[in-house]
């Protein structure tokens, strides 16, 4: 079958995407990478390909399912994604276009602004405290073996499934300072974290507002602590 868009899937964004593709009267397949990703498209008439896929497999997705061009709608912190997609429509000569979340700036001076997790780390290791962690269960593992003192200093914020608990006991981190929840958060939410674990820093990615980073920003502002935040890749 030959379809007008391939949606590389899995954010808020996407559906976005999608819904103006098929307002357009376009046919759609969307790509994610997981079940999840796969449940928030239930409600739109498209074909939906479940699972990760490298450059070969992407070749083979879109050999398979021709298309005219291809929307990059997944998350700005997905460098690997992107970077594949790019090479493998540049191969075969489909259009490629990447949708972007917008930029957020943040006005408050207790942020320190870091390029990735290994500079995270090395802030975080020379800052004192309890440290909460909101950047997934991906990039959990790097802090618990790299900041010092992982196993009473570092909890983490995931997702609320298994998945991700199971992430996180690989990685090593105590059960008691791993916190299942879903988002959106409200700054309350956010609050609520820090207090219970007595956090002095959070941790985040520079995901923009459908991340939550600005009520992450609210919160850390209100509760007087340090956020380390990891600067968007650049695309």
């Amino acid at each position: 079958m030959r379809y007008d868009t391939i949606v590389i899937a899995g954010t808020s964004e996407s559906r976005e995407v999608i819904k103006e593709q098929l307002k357009e009267g376009h046919q759609v397949l969307a790509c994610v990478a997981t079940d999840l990703g796969a449940q928030m498209l239930e409600e739109y008439q498209i074909d939906v390909h479940i699972g990760r896929l490298d450059l070969d497999g992407f070749l083979e997705l879109f050999r398979e399912n021709p298309c005219d061009k291809v929307i990059d709608a997944s998350h700005p912190f997905a460098r690997i994604v992107t970077r594949t997609v790019k090479e493998a429509t540049a191969l075969l000569g489909i259009e490629y276009l990447r949708y972007e979340r917008n930029q957020l700036s943040y006005d408050y001076e207790g942020i320190i602004s870091v390029a990735d997790t290994e500079e995270a780390i090395d802030v975080l290791n020379r800052l004192e405290g309890n440290i909460l962690l909101t950047t997934g269960v991906n990039t959990c593992g790097a802090y618990e073996t790299g900041v010092r003192d992982a196993g009473n200093r570092v909890y983490v914020r995931v997702l609320d499934n298994e998945t991700s608990y199971e992430g996180c006991r690989k990685a090593g981190y105590p059960e008691d300072h791993v916190f299942g929840q879903m988002p959106p958060y409200t700054v309350e939410d956010n609050l609520n974290l820090i207090r219970l674990t007595g956090a002095a820093v959070m941790v985040s990615k520079d995901s923009g507002k459908t991340g939550g980073v600005d009520v992450k920003v609210e919160a850390c502002r209100k509760a007087g602590i340090t956020m380390v935040l990891i600067r968007r890749p650049d695309q």
